[in-house]
């Protein structure tokens, strides 16, 4: 089971709120009103951390090194985007995956339908774990991505460390197809579920490197297929 380590919701909160500060831009008064006062245990965190510093004694602004955090958040992410966001939609009776038709395919509704096939299964979580990666992070980084987190909303800033928003993205990571499951047998033996994963992984970076063949790669209207299937 997936599980929030220690302080890992007040760095993600962190980040999340360094990117609204970053990406408005805008600062935040020292002296929190309304729901921003919900605010308080995030910014705490931030400016203990250097993440953020306090501007003529009247608000918090991103230090440098907390917009060094941000950037390298959000390069994260884009990295992964780049190199593993095909594992959404693998046909595994086949032995297909939906990325392989990724030039065939411009239209974005067109391509919106055809993942929805329910051949199609979400590899993503199981892949990011056997290559290191921590699933909780990614799922995190597609919602802040996404603006799942609504901070257009009233109550955000309530949400940011104890929001129900917490609770869908252990979901997401616990509910996630496990390796052990991947496994299968034939006349000849048993096929553990990590030899499987592993093969898939092997196919999917072949395919990503003959996608990243093409010019036209991260132009194509479907470059975030994060966002076609969290659910």
């Amino acid at each position: 089971m997936y599980e929030i380590k220690p302080g890992q919701r007040e760095l993600f909160a962190g980040i999340y709120l360094l990117d609204h500060m970053v990406g408005k831009p805008t600062s935040i008064p020292i002296f929190l009103e309304g729901n921003d006062q919900d605010l308080e245990p995030v910014l705490e965190w931030l400016l203990t951390h250097g993440h953020v510093e306090i501007l003529n004694e009247e608000a918090y602004v991103p230090s440098p090194k907390g917009r060094d955090l941000h950037k390298k958040f959000g390069q994260r992410y884009r990295d992964y985007l780049t190199n593993y966001d095909l594992y959404c939609a693998v046909d595994l009776a086949a032995g297909e995956f939906a990325f392989a038709r990724y030039h065939d395919i411009e239209d974005e509704d067109e391509w919106d339908t055809y993942l929805e096939d329910p051949r199609w299964e979400d590899l993503r979580v199981p892949v990011a774990a056997q290559k290191g990666l921590d699933p909780i992070e990614i799922v995190f980084m597609s919602f802040l991505n996404e603006c799942r987190f609504g901070r257009d909303t009233s109550g955000w800033q309530f949400d940011l460390l104890l929001g129900s928003v917490w609770d869908e993205i252990l979901n997401i990571c616990n509910t996630a197809i496990k390796t052990e499951a991947l496994g299968w047998c034939d006349d000849q033996g048993e096929v553990p579920g990590e030899t499987v994963l592993n093969d898939i992984i092997a196919q999917g970076t072949a395919l990503i490197e003959d996608l990243h063949l093409h010019e036209e790669f991260n132009t194509h209207p479907q470059d975030n297929a994060w966002q076609q299937s969290w659910n």
